[in-house]
């Protein structure tokens, strides 16, 4: 299945946005993270500080995410306000 992953330019992880299509096997959070962690050679506990969209709601990375094909995921730097 293919999964449409969207990244917003994030400090540390990428200076300009990017657009992949992942082809995952089992279609969790776990097999995209550990993709994205290999394509843009960032460690996964840079990855689990992003906020995660997935057709467009926001994601518990805690609980388990079953994708399907043809779904989109964002990823977006944490953002705080004051």
């Amino acid at each position: 299945m293919k999964v449409h992953i969207n990244i917003f330019p994030i400090a540390g992880l990428c200076n300009q946005s990017k657009k992949l299509d992942l082809n995952l096997e089992e279609g969790n959070l776990g097999e995209v993270l550990i993709l994205l962690e290999q394509i843009l050679d960032a460690k996964l506990s840079k990855l689990e500080e992003l906020i995660f969209l997935h057709n467009g709601r926001g994601v518990d990375k805690r609980k388990e995410i079953l994708f399907q094909d043809g779904d989109q995921l964002w990823l977006l730097p944490m953002i705080s306000g004051g």
